[in-house]
């Protein structure tokens, strides 16, 4: 499964991997340890102060 993220303000989604998703939202302090993940695969975006995650669509 890919993911990709996008700042805000900005037009273009760029690819990242799950690992680095869950550094910048879980570890970060902004999302509960376990949670994320669920979140993306569900199809969910998930949001941060200064960017937005989600599944890549294929």
């Amino acid at each position: 499964m890919k993911f990709v993220t996008q700042l805000k303000g900005e037009d273009t989604w760029q690819e990242i991997t799950l690992e680095e998703c869950l550094f910048k939202t879980e570890t970060a302090g902004f999302y509960t340890p376990g949670t994320v993940k669920k979140l993306l695969e569900e199809g969910h975006a998930v949001d941060t102060p200064w960017s937005i995650f989600k599944k890549a669509e294929d």
